[in-house]
Parts: structure tokens; sequence; C-alpha cells
């Protein structure tokens, strides 16, 4: 089987590459929100639609490709309650350097998402409520390629004769990888959230969200064996995310509007072990593959502003980092956990009055690296691809 498997985490990554917001909702009204108490604060009632491309080249030149089309309308349903509905598609089609061919990624994600944020509490000038409680439920559906590798042995090198050749330099291990399937996985989340004005432009916000995933299966056929192969059932999972960060923002009219959030995520490692395979039974059976979801980090820094002789006008800037805590053994070497930086600049331009279209623009860079650390001595990075991407979105303001 591939030494390394990402699992869909990078598949995570791409969709939201519009930073989704934890603490307050962006400016930009076509941007979900990850927790769904943010979606509280939300100012109007907006349908929008955004398509993302994304194009990523490791060292050698291999292109990587991932696309997202999303949908969302966000309104409010009573005095205190308010809605997100949104639904996305992505692709992804990853390959990377020979060094790191393991990390080759080829699935598609079909996914819907619903907020609901209630308010409550006295609320302080500017807002209609102190503070939002909000839940959320997930569905989607992840298609993605699978394959075994065997290991045959090849001379390194002969030496010939007359009457043919023998291997004169060792034999050595090579793996060839069998014909491709596709699997099926569900996903499936529940989130739980809190969002607080604080005091004037202060909010902070603290949630969870677990998430599923159902087993998925195939036939797999072997590398070289003609119409050899095995049943496989790779392990679905789950896992509790935490969600929390501050936001400082205002959107009183008359005066520059802007919004500062700092915010992060954890998820945590969660493994699925496989039942021991038995081999030496004649019947057919089904081999399991332990699931493994690796524990991850993501930091998230968001920087909006409108001018006031712009007031219809507003300018970004994203920061977002994520890190993978797990061992990557590549050909390249051993290494200690992965990085994927990322930053987005645009802006999102509003026809002026209380009803009309918006129109965003947002150019994607991000580069990625494998981290390695010895003792007490700073990580040294090892950079495995960069990428580029744009972002477009069109919303209309009832």
């Amino acid at each position: 089987m591939k030494v390394l498997k990402l699992i869909f985490f990078f598949l995570f990554i791409l969709k939201n590459s519009a930073t989704g917001q934890i603490v307050t909702p962006s400016l930009d009204a076509s941007v979900l929100s990850l927790m769904p108490a943010s979606a509280g604060w939300r100012d109007e009632t907006n349908f929008n639609g955004s398509f993302e491309s994304f194009a990523e080249t490791d060292l050698e030149g291999n292109k990587s490709t991932a696309s997202d089309v999303s949908y969302m309308v966000s309104s409010k349903l009573l005095y205190n309650l308010y809605q997100e509905s949104f639904s996305s598609t992505t692709t992804v089609d990853k390959k990377y350097a020979s060094n790191f061919s393991n990390l080759n990624e080829k699935s598609k994600n079909a996914k819907t998402k619903f907020n609901v944020a209630m308010g409550f509490g006295q609320p302080l000038a500017g807002n209609a409520h102190r503070f939002f409680v909000g839940v959320s439920y997930s569905s989607g559906r992840i298609d993605k390629d699978e394959s075994t590798t065997t290991y045959t042995q090849e001379c390194k090198s002969y030496t010939y004769y007359s009457w043919g050749k023998s291997c004169s330099g060792g034999w050595t291990y090579v793996s060839v990888e069998g014909k491709p399937s596709e699997i099926n996985i569900i996903e499936t989340g529940f989130g739980l959230g809190v969002s607080y004005n604080v005091w004037q432009m202060l909010y902070v916000s603290y949630g969870v969200q677990q998430t599923t995933t159902t087993d998925g299966e195939a036939f797999l056929k072997d590398a070289e064996a003609e119409g050899g192969g095995n049943n496989y059932r790779y392990l679905g999972n789950t896992w509790l995310d935490k969600f929390y960060g501050f936001s400082i923002k205002n959107t009183k009219p008359g005066v520059a509007k802007f919004r500062l959030e700092m915010s992060y995520v954890q998820s945590p490692s969660a493994t699925n072990v496989a039942a021991e395979y038995d081999n030496t039974t004649s019947s057919a059976q089904t081999k399991e593959e332990t699931n493994e979801h690796y524990r991850y980090e993501i930091q998230i820094r968001n920087m909006e502003f409108s001018p006031t002789n712009l007031n219809n006008w507003v300018f970004y800037l994203h920061l977002k980092q994520t890190k993978i805590f797990k061992k990557f053994s590549t050909a390249a070497g051993i290494f200690d956990d992965m990085t994927d930086e990322q930053l987005s600049t645009g802006f999102y331009w509003s026809y002026p009055g209380q009803a009309g279209l918006a129109v965003g623009l947002r150019y994607i860079d991000s580069k990625r690296y494998l981290n390695t650390t010895d003792g007490a001595a700073l990580a040294t990075k090892y950079q495995v691809s960069s990428g580029k991407g744009n972002r477009i979105s069109v919303d209309y303001r009832f």
C-alpha cells in the first residue's frame, strides 16, 4: 500500500481557500461562517455564488489543480433567528514530484451545510443582541481514487554472456501501483458554538464540531497479477474539532468600516484500527485499511477595511497557516510535519444602496513545506510546492 496517505485533509484546506469566519462574518457576504453563531451578526439578506480555481506546481514542474463552485443564502428568519444555507462542489487532482508521489490525490467532494444562530441578551449600541448561540449540520459525499501497490525484485545491473545474462549488481525492491478504483464516503458534521459581543467593537467566540465519515469499499486489482486483487474496506472515523478566536469589528454607517479577526482551529488525531487480515484462508475476504485522521492546527488572520469616502468598497488581506502534526516518510527523507501557508488579497464592490448587486475578486498565493526539527534547533523547511489561484463571487443583497 502507499507509504503515506493524507486521507482527505488537503481537500478541506482548498475547499475554503476564501478563509471561513469563526467569530464575526466577513464584510464579503459570500464567505461562509465556519462557526454557526457568527452568522447572527450578519446585517443583510444575501444570495451569492462563487467560483474558485487553484493551480499548484511542485519543484519538478508537475501541476496539480483544484476548483470549487459554491452557493449560499443568508437571511433573518425571525426577530432573533438567523441562518446560512451553503452548498459546494470541490474537485482536486494533485500530482507531486517523484520523491513525493505518495502525496498524490484525486477526489471530488459535494457538500451542503446549514448554520442557524439565535440571539439573546441586552445588546450594546449598534447590535440587535448581546450574544448568539448557533448550531450547524453538514452532509457531503467524497469520491476518491484508491489503488494498491505491490513490490517486486529488480536487478540493479546485469552481466551479459553469449548464452544470456546474469544479475551481477544485486537486487532491489521496486513498487508498482495497480489500477485505481473509486471509493465513496459520506461525511456528516454537527457543530455548536457561541459568539459574544464583549465590549463595543470586541467579540469572542468558541465552538466545537464533530465530524464522522463512513466506510468506503472497492475491489482493487493487483499491479501485476492478471485479474487478481482483493476487496478493500477503507474504514471511517470520528473526531471533534475546536474553534475559538476574537474579532474587532465596526460596521456603523457614516464612518470607516473595518474588521480584524484572529482565530484558531484545533483538530485532534483519531485512529480507527483495521482488523487483522488473514491471507491463509481460501475464501474471499475483505481487507480493511486503518483510517488515520492526523492532528492539525489552523491559524487565521483576517484584515478587512472599507474607507469612508469609498464605503461601497471593501479591501482584504487574509492569512492562513495550516500545520499537520504527522511524520512524513518520503524518498527525500523523514519529515516531522507539513505546513500550508496561504495569503489572499482582493476587493469587494457593492452597488450603493440598501439592495443591489455586489462583486468580489480575490487572488490567492500558497506555499507548502515539509518540516524537520533537530532537538532544540529551529525547524528546517523543505518546499514541496507553490500555488496560485483566483476567486470570483457575485452577490445580491435584498
